[in-house]
């Protein structure tokens, strides 16, 4: 679906949609939460703590950096991300 979406833009778009996703600001949210997330879950079917924690610090680290994005849009809402994320982090630990 994101291939066929892309295939569809014109070229002008495709340049800011690439521009996008190699910025800084989307590899610290979205590419630490994704990353972090397939790390812990991927410890947690292999069983190895080793890749399990690091996975959880990769999405800790997106945490920070969701809520402090969030922040400087709206106050009001700034509490979601984070408690999400922390439910995510202490359901990983106790499995």
């Amino acid at each position: 679906m994101v291939i066929r979406t892309y295939l569809k833009m014109d070229p002008d778009e495709r340049e800011s949609a690439k521009k996008d996703l190699e910025s800084l600001h989307s590899i610290f949210t979205i590419g630490f939460l994704t990353i972090g997330s397939f790390f812990a879950s991927l410890g947690n079917l292999l069983t190895l703590n080793i890749i399990k924690y690091p996975g959880m610090a990769f999405m800790f680290i997106a945490g920070i950096t969701i809520t402090v994005d969030i922040w400087r849009r709206n106050k009001i809402k700034v509490f979601l991300a984070p408690i999400l994320i922390a439910i995510s982090i202490f359901i990983l630990m106790k499995s």
